[in-house]
């Protein structure tokens, strides 16, 4: 059966996923396109061979002939779209991050399981052969118990302009959109132990300059920020990411257990993927033969999107475990006002 899609916010990611819902023929077709900017949604919806092009996302969910949704807004509009599609019988894919805040991203996993339709974050990094193949080796057991990781994304110079810069639009700044995607692959890995408390920084060190292409003026949320989280099971965190440093460009995930360790770098320099094993005197590296089957383009998550809604769950990128990710950003914030370590909870599901 074919289902309906309608895509609410039609900046430039939605393009992305309109490309991925297409590459699947006849299993898929877009139905609607919703964005505040009447002549962009035309515009789309013209490109797309959309029948309906709307200013407003609950006329998109009123059609019967929207089956699923794509929420391709800016951060602070992830929210109320996606608890009304779900409240309307859609199934809704969600970019990254998740949410502005985990206030939100609760709300939306408390109106998936209302609707007990699919909830799915747009977190690519998720089927990168090597996480998976890390994520593999961490459930085996083959690190041994780890009891340190570290998340880092030092972008040389990557501070964007628009709607990203904005606390208003964004919620967050480097950390919510670029450092999201190491947290989240590294709490993956580990299969999502529990954040328990947070000591962090947040800066905005370049935001103001005036030799950038962005305006400082509207810069309000943070270009660096970095954390010590303590996770369940005993497993220490130290997370980190900038827009810009001046250091060279580096992106890793570390895993330190007691028997062996293990590093992704999505990168390069060198090996994406290197796992050691042994003890202290015995350490050795470990031959990687072959990698799981995976892909980091946004066609990929979209068709996984699919998969799940055809097979009726469960969800690929489930939102009652990507939002940790907001907890930490939640207690990194509170924790760099206030200038000490703060204790993290979720509230009930």
């Amino acid at each position: 059966m074919e289902l309906g899609i309608g895509i609410i916010g039609a900046g430039g990611i939605s393009r992305a996923h309109a490309e991925g819902y297409q590459a699947l023929g006849d299993r898929v077709r877009i139905a609607a396109v919703a964005d505040i900017d009447a002549e962009r949604a035309a515009d789309a919806a013209a490109r797309w061979g959309a029948a309906h092009a709307l200013q407003r996302y609950e006329d998109l969910l009123a059609l019967p002939e929207v089956d699923a949704v794509s929420i391709c807004t800016y951060n602070n509009a992830h929210c109320a779209p996606a608890v009304a599609a779900l409240e309307a019988g859609k199934h809704v894919l969600v970019e990254k991050p998740m949410a502005a805040t985990t206030a939100e991203a609760v709300q939306m996993v408390r109106a998936a399981r209302r609707a007990d339709k699919v909830l799915m974050v747009e977190m690519k990094w998720r089927f990168m052969p090597e996480i998976l193949a890390a994520r593999g080796a961490v459930e085996r057991g083959d690190l041994g118990s780890v009891y340190y990781a570290e998340a880092i994304g030092w972008q040389h110079r990557g501070i964007p302009g628009g709607t990203f810069i904005r606390k208003e639009t964004a919620g967050g700044g480097a950390l919510m959109d670029n450092g999201v995607y190491t947290l989240d692959a590294l709490l993956y890995i580990l299969g999502h132990p529990r954040p328990l408390t947070v000591s962090g920084t947040a800066a905005d060190t370049f935001g103001h300059s005036r030799d950038g292409s962005w305006d400082p003026a509207e810069f309000t949320v943070e270009d660096f920020g970095s954390a010590y989280v303590r996770l369940e099971g005993g497993t220490t965190l130290f997370f980190a990411h900038a827009w810009a440093i001046n250091f060279d460009e580096q992106w890793q995930l570390r895993f330190a257990g007691k028997a062996g360790g293990l590093e992704v770098h999505p990168f390069g320099p060198g090996p994406k993927l290197r796992i050691r094993r042994g003890g202290y005197g015995d350490l050795a590296e470990v031959e990687i033969d072959e990698l799981p089957s995976g892909s980091t383009e946004i066609a990929y998550a979209v068709e996984r999107f699919v998969d799940a809604v055809e097979a009726g769950g469960p969800s690929p990128v489930p939102g009652d475990t990507f939002l940790y990710t907001n907890l930490i950003f939640d207690g990194l914030y509170e924790s760099s006002q206030q200038g000490g370590e703060v204790r993290v909870s979720l509230p009930e599901l």
